[in-house]
């Protein structure tokens, strides 16, 4: 894997939290009864909060790249062992963050549902909607890593146009066509909505490294217009979380120009590189327990300092802060442990 990567996780696991905290503190506002931000601050958050939409991806992306260093020159059987390995990191801390989640709303945020719900969002991810992905691809990767060193632009395509094909599914007339009713069915129960934002990122991940001595000449020369891509898309992307544009597939856009730059980054270019390569081993964590915190935190300025909600822009920095600090603290505590076997499986 590239020198750059890790600290490229631990900027995508900094935007998930500053785009939760947002959308947590306007859900506060709206839950207790203040009022919504307007005019300039408004449009200040939206902008913040878009930068939400390179997270997700990169994860999805950079694990793309990391299976293929795993299981590459593997055979089937050894593959397949790996990649069960990998999961239980992934599947036992989503499962007892998901249990941790679930308990929380019902006692601190007073929202139940039935024993099917919780059933039924366990297996779509929510609130950890990546995950599932993530395991999806993570058992495709024995699959995936042979037909995309044989084949890398037919499989990239043939992803591309089935999360475009998603997409126009979920919400019709999307692409300028509307699908008959019956090609539901050919999407996928559970994975639908998160295949329709992220589907390509996996694999592209993973075509990048088997191929990446071929592929990075081609983006080096085409850095700029990628560069102008992202920029221009991000610009829309805003605009039509605002309202002020109708250009729905600025979002789709955004996240793969600014995938396709990463190869491009040099490590020492990076800000507190090392800070952020510490916080992208960290990454699986936070994001299982940023959600958590921020809940714990919004109640918590409730309950003692609700005048804090009249200040939005000093309380979204005091819950970005409070979000990465706090599970980190644990975290750290659990590394501690006499065995490390219990961090992997609690964190990740």
């Amino acid at each position: 894997m590239s020198r750059q990567f890790p600290a490229l996780r631990g900027v995508a696991i900094l935007l998930v939290v500053l785009n939760h905290s947002i959308t947590m503190a306007l859900w506060a506002l709206q839950k207790y009864g203040y009022p919504s931000p307007a005019g300039l601050e408004r449009y200040l958050l939206v902008a913040l909060r878009e930068f939400g939409l390179i997270a997700v991806p990169t994860f999805l992306f950079l694990s793309g790249c990391f299976v293929v260093y795993a299981v590459q020159g593997k055979g089937p059987r050894t593959a397949y062992k790996i990649v069960r390995a990998g999961l239980r990191h992934i599947v036992w801390p989503y499962l007892i963050w998901s249990v941790v989640f679930h308990v929380m709303i019902y006692f601190l945020l007073d929202d139940q549902f039935t024993l099917f719900e919780h059933v039924k969002h366990l297996l779509v991810g929510y609130p950890f909607n990546f995950v599932p992905l993530l395991v999806f691809y993570y058992l495709l990767a024995p699959i995936l890593v042979p037909l995309g060193r044989q084949y890398p632009w037919p499989l990239l395509i043939a992803f591309g146009l089935y999360q475009l094909f998603v997409n126009n599914v979920l919400k019709p007339g999307l692409l300028g066509v509307a699908f008959p009713d019956w090609m539901w069915y050919f999407t996928l129960p559970g994975l639908r909505g998160t295949l329709a934002i992220w589907g390509i990122y996996f694999p592209l991940g993973v075509i990048y490294s088997l191929h990446s001595k071929r592929i990075t000449p081609y983006l080096t020369r085409f850095r700029w217009p990628l560069a102008s891509a992202a920029v221009v898309s991000y610009g829309l992307a805003v605009l039509h979380k605002v309202s002020l544009l109708d250009v729905p597939l600025a979002s789709l856009v955004c996240p793969v120009a600014v995938i396709l730059l990463f190869p491009l980054i040099k490590r020492e270019s990076l800000p507190l590189v090392r800070s952020l390569e510490q916080m992208g081993k960290r990454a699986f964590g936070l994001y299982l327990t940023n959600l958590i915190s921020l809940s714990i935190a919004l109640v918590s300025i409730q309950t003692v300092a609700p005048w804090f909600y009249h200040e939005l822009l000093l309380l979204i920095p005091v819950l970005f802060a409070f979000t990465i600090a706090a599970p980190r603290l644990l975290m750290v505590a659990l590394e501690r442990w006499p065995s490390p076997a219990a961090h992997r499986y609690v964190f990740g």
